[in-house]
């Protein structure tokens, strides 16, 4: 059977893939190229030769949709040769293809998260599971993960330690769906959260003599309206509403509500003094380019110790997020319900691991002879 016609220009490459089954390759090739095709003739050269059984081959792929389709034209072209190789005369090659039909439906021809799925129900001791594992779909994923966040809500406005970062928070424009946002970023990528989020509280550094300073600064050159000819000076408008605004943050009962004064949100003037200012208003020799540039500067820099403040809050309260979103990930370890980024980190870490490691790498070895 003449799988790659060798009228086509790559067919020596085509050729390789077939029959050259003792070496590792890597093909590249555009869409609709026939890479399927290639690989499904080179699994039957394998079973068909006898160089390997379908039991020992793993073939991946990144869908479930392209797994199915795959195992089904493998089961064609199995037949196919089997039919061939009977007309051929060759109970050899025809009690192989048999085998392997049988084998087909319980070969390792699936997605990464099933591969990884595979290798866990084989190994459930070293990758401290239960024996039975159920793996979640997105609904049932979704469901759990809503039950676990409302509870987790509900300990994290009542916990005196996390009181202040999380007022803070809130105080900078933060809201709990943006913390929800986060977890949901931690749970979906669990691996990294551990490794690289947060995992030491550190409180927010008291920043309340910094905001006095940039008040008294900004105060001061509130002052030099006083300079202005022309009390609708657009220039001293916008000075005027600054001070206004100073008075209110310093007038302000905590920190919290001084926090959110900072931000346009909380009636900080919103515009910037750019152009605003008639040179002819004002005394000549007056620096009144720079005086717009400081009073933008000044506005800046509140801003900027208002994000500081915030961020400061987002990665304490980071370490508590990190917590649960651990906790959860080993309530699904333990509880054998996984979801599917658990199936690929969980194998993973069964194969670093120091203690099981080599023994399940050597194990997969052995049983997986081309992948």
């Amino acid at each position: 059977m003449t799988l790659f016609p060798p009228d086509q220009p790559d067919a020596d490459a085509r050729h390789r893939i077939a029959h050259d089954l003792d070496e590792t390759l890597f093909v590249e090739a555009g869409a609709g190229s026939g890479k399927t095709h290639a690989l499904v003739g080179r699994i039957v050269a394998l079973v068909a030769t006898g160089t390997a059984t379908l039991s020992e081959l793993a073939a991946i792929t990144f869908t479930e949709k392209a797994a199915a389709e795959l195992r089904d034209r493998v089961r064609r072209s199995l037949a196919d040769v089997r039919t061939a190789a009977w007309a051929d005369g060759d109970d050899t090659a025809v009690a192989r293809c048999s085998a392997a039909l049988d084998e087909l439906d319980s070969a390792a021809i699936g997605t990464l998260h099933g591969f990884a799925q595979r290798i866990l129900v084989e190994h459930p001791i070293e990758a401290g599971l239960p024996p039975r594992v159920e793996v979640l779909d997105e609904v049932a994923s979704a469901v759990a993960f809503e039950d676990r966040w409302s509870s987790f809500v509900d300990e994290l406005l009542a916990d005196p330690a996390v009181e202040r970062p999380l007022l803070l928070a809130t105080a900078a424009g933060a809201r709990l769906t943006a913390l929800r946002a986060i977890a949901v970023a931690f749970g979906e990528n669990w691996d990294l959260a551990l490794d690289q989020a947060p995992s030491v509280a550190v409180e927010p550094e008291p920043w309340e003599d910094r905001l006095t300073d940039l008040l008294d600064e900004l105060d001061g050159l509130c002052a030099d309206d006083a300079n202005c000819t022309d009390e609708a000076d657009r220039l001293v408008l916008l000075l005027g509403e600054l001070r206004e605004w100073s008075a209110r943050v310093r007038a302000a009962g905590d920190e919290y509500t001084r926090l959110s004064l900072l931000g346009t949100d909380g009636g900080r003037p919103r515009f910037r003094a750019g152009r605003r200012g008639q040179r002819a208003n004002w005394p000549p020799g007056h620096d009144l380019a720079g005086l717009r540039e400081r009073v933008d500067d000044l506005t800046d820099r509140c801003e900027a110790l208002r994000n500081e403040v915030a961020l400061a809050a987002v990665e304490r309260l980071a370490v508590e997020l990190r917590r649960f979103t651990l906790a959860a990930a080993a309530e699904r370890r333990d509880e054998g319900r996984l979801e599917f980024h658990d199936l690929l980190v969980l194998a993973r870490q069964m194969l670093r691991d120091p203690v099981h490691g080599p023994a399940v790498r050597a194990a997969l070895h052995d049983k997986y002879r081309r992948l």
